[in-house]
C-alpha cells in the first residue's frame, strides 16, 4: 500500500468534505493517507503528493504568494527527487478568486511541470486543461467523476413542508451567477412561489448592495426569503429539503459539487449551459436535471419547477451508487498505483 499526502486533507471536512472523504476511503483500502506538517513534508517521504486547489497558493499578498509558491516547489521538487509521484485534481482551471491571474499562471505551469498524473472529473474539464495549460496533454490521465458525499451532510430535520421553494444556495460568489436569477425575477411579474436565497456574499459581492436589491423583490410581491450568511451542514441539508428547484445558473467552472450534493438528495437542478453539467444531465435527464436557454427567464424557472414536482425528494438510487465514494476512490487508488508502477519502470495498468 502507499503513503499519501494529501493537500487539502482533513482540516476542510466542515468547508468542504471532498479531501477528507478521500483520505477516508483510502485508509479503508489501506493506504496510509494523511495532510503532513511542514517538517514532515522536508524531512519525511511519501509515495504520492495529491494536490487539490493549488491556485490557492496566491494569495492577497505578494510578498506572501511569492514566499508560498517558494516553499512548494522546493517541497514538492524535494519529494519527486526521493521517488513521490505528484497527482493534480482539477477541480478548476483556474482559481475562482483571480486574485493575481499572471502569478497564478506562473505558478501554475512551474507546478504541472512537476505533475506526474493528472485526475479530471470530466472529460470536458480535462479537455478545458489540456486547452489552457498544453504541457499536461503528455501526463497520464484520470477520468473519474465526482461522488456523492455519502454521510458527509447530516439527514434533513425539517420536513413540515414539502419541497416547494425554487433556492440558490451555498457561498455568493459571482461566477455562480445569482445576478442571472435576479435579473429573471425582476423583469417578470411574482407569482405564488416561494424563493430563497441562501448563502454569504463574497468575491466581490457587495452585501449591502445585493440585500438592497433582494428587498426590492420583496417589496414588489416576491415570497422571497434570504439569508446572508453562510449555511452550515445542517442548514444545507434542511434548505435542499425543502427546496424543489435549485437553481445553478454559473457563468464559467468545470465542476460542483453542490449540484452533486442535490442531486445525491433529491432535489431538481435548473442548471447553465456548460460542459461542468453535462455528466449530470446525461446520468440525470429533465426533469432531474433541466439546462437552461440562455438567457434565463422566470417562465424557464416556472416550466422546470412544474415538470419537476413528481420527482421532487426522489432518491435516484442508480446515480448514488455509481457516484459512491468508494468505488470512485477505487480508481483513484488504482491510478496511484500504476503511476507508482510506472516510476519503477512498469506501466502495466
Amino acid at each position: 500500500m502507499a503513503v499519501i499526502w494529501s493537500f487539502p486533507g482533513e482540516e476542510n471536512r466542515r468547508s468542504n468534505p471532498y479531501t477528507s472523504t478521500l483520505i477516508d476511503e483510502l485508509r479503508k483500502l489501506g493506504h496510509t493517507a494523511f495532510s503532513p506538517s511542514w517538517p514532515q513534508r522536508v524531512l519525511g517521504r511519501c509515495d504520492i503528493v495529491h494536490l487539490h486547489w493549488p491556485q490557492k497558493v496566491v494569495q492577497d499578498s505578494l510578498l506572501l504568494s511569492l514566499r508560498s509558491i517558494t516553499l512548494w516547489l522546493t517541497f514538492l521538487a524535494l519529494q519527486k527527487a526521493r521517488g513521490a509521484r505528484i497527482v493534480w485534481t482539477v477541480h478548476n482551471v483556474a482559481s475562482h478568486e483571480a486574485l493575481r491571474p499572471r502569478l497564478e499562471r506562473w505558478w501554475m505551469l512551474r507546478l504541472l511541470g512537476l505533475v506526474d498524473g493528472v485526475h479530471a472529473l470530466s472529460a470536458d474539464s480535462l479537455r478545458e486543461a489540456r486547452t489552457i495549460y498544453p504541457a499536461i496533454a503528455k501526463k497520464e490521465y484520470l477520468i473519474a467523476p465526482h461522488w456523492t458525499y455519502a454521510g458527509a451532510y447530516p439527514a434533513a430535520t425539517r420536513k413540515t413542508l414539502p419541497p416547494g421553494t425554487v433556492a440558490f444556495l451555498g457561498d455568493l460568489k459571482a461566477y455562480k451567477g445569482l445576478d442571472v436569477l435576479l435579473e429573471a425575477l425582476e423583469a417578470a411579474e411574482p407569482d405564488r412561489r416561494r424563493y430563497l436565497v441562501h448563502g454569504l456574499p463574497s468575491d466581490g459581492i457587495d452585501p449591502a448592495a445585493l440585500e438592497a436589491r433582494l428587498c426590492a423583490l420583496q417589496h414588489r410581491g416576491w415570497q422571497l426569503e434570504f439569508v446572508l450568511q453562510r449555511l452550515s451542514e445542517q442548514e444545507m441539508a434542511d434548505r435542499l429539503a425543502e427546496t424543489g428547484l435549485l437553481v445553478l445558473p454559473y457563468h464559467s467552472g468545470e465542476n460542483s459539487g453542490l449540484a452533486v450534493l442535490a442531486a445525491e438528495r433529491g432535489t431538481p437542478l435548473l442548471v447553465s449551459a456548460l460542459p461542468a453539467f453535462e455528466p449530470l444531465l446525461e446520468e440525470l435527464p429533465p426533469p432531474r436535471v433541466t439546462e437552461i436557454v440562455a438567457p434565463l427567464t422566470h417562465v424557464q424557472i416556472a416550466d422546470a419547477f412544474d415538470r419537476a414536482s413528481g420527482v421532487m425528494g426522489m432518491i435516484d438510487q442508480e446515480f448514488v451508487a455509481r457516484r459512491a465514494p468508494g468505488r470512485i476512490v477505487r480508481e483513484i487508488s488504482n491510478y496511484y498505483l500504476f503511476l507508482m508502477d510506472q516510476a519503477r519502470g512498469s506501466t502495466s495498468r
